[in-house]
């Protein structure tokens, strides 16, 4: 099977971003007078947007919705000064990218970060025009696993459900691609275990990023 259209989850795919997230979470966490998390707590706490990481990260007696809330509006504050601090791409991320495009595929992202977020990240760290669309989680759009958003970015490109796939680290991004009925790539250098992608049943689950070039196409 050929693949002409590439989607990718950003957060633990395209991009380390844990760092910087977990720097931001703390401080908000630190400010409110609650205990903060160790690192691996927070990769398990993302992946479906900010606001459930904040329902997981709040002590349980204080998880109510407006404390929810004054949370995720002060992480969108302090995660503006921090995000690129030490966000980079994974290792063979720009190499597996430039390849795909020189193989003539279009490549679109889609997450759960907030928009304003993923896009800036997009724009930080690619090729202008490598990547588009980039959506991130948009008011008035069902969050993946909902397919909504897929269906946007294949409108977008004109490329059907056959020859689309799509390549992430969790098990949302697994039962996104599911949910829209396309090729699913779980990937073992992101935020989730092995074990956890597997039993989700992508359709292939990669180690590094180049193993990607032989499942699209001859590249």
């Amino acid at each position: 099977m050929n693949y002409r259209s590439i989607v990718f989850d950003l957060d633990g795919t395209l991009l380390d971003t844990l760092p910087d997230i977990v720097v931001a979470v703390n401080e908000v966490l630190e400010n409110m007078g609650m205990p903060t998390h160790p690192k691996e707590s927070i990769r398990e706490f993302i992946g479906s947007g900010v606001t459930i990481l904040f329902e997981r990260a709040v002590p349980k007696g204080m998880s109510n919705p407006p404390t929810v809330q004054h949370c995720v509006l002060q992480f969108f504050k302090t995660y503006n000064q921090v995000w690129n601090r030490h966000t980079r791409p994974f290792a063979q991320i720009p190499e597996l990218l430039d390849r795909l495009r020189e193989a003539d595929c279009k490549l679109a992202v889609l997450s759960n970060k907030p928009d304003q977020f993923t896009k800036k990240c997009v724009a930080e760290y690619f090729s202008p025009h490598l990547l588009y669309p980039v959506f991130g989680q948009r008011d008035g759009i069902a969050r993946k696993p909902d397919p909504q958003a897929l269906h946007d970015i294949m409108e977008c490109s004109g490329i059907p459900c056959g020859q689309t796939m799509f390549v992430g680290d969790t098990v949302i991004d697994i039962q996104t691609a599911k949910n829209a009925g396309i090729c699913s790539v779980g990937v073992g250098w992101g935020y989730r275990s092995r074990e956890e992608l597997l039993l989700a049943g992508p359709d292939h689950f990669i180690e590094s990023p180049l193993d990607l070039l032989p499942l699209v196409a001859d590249i």
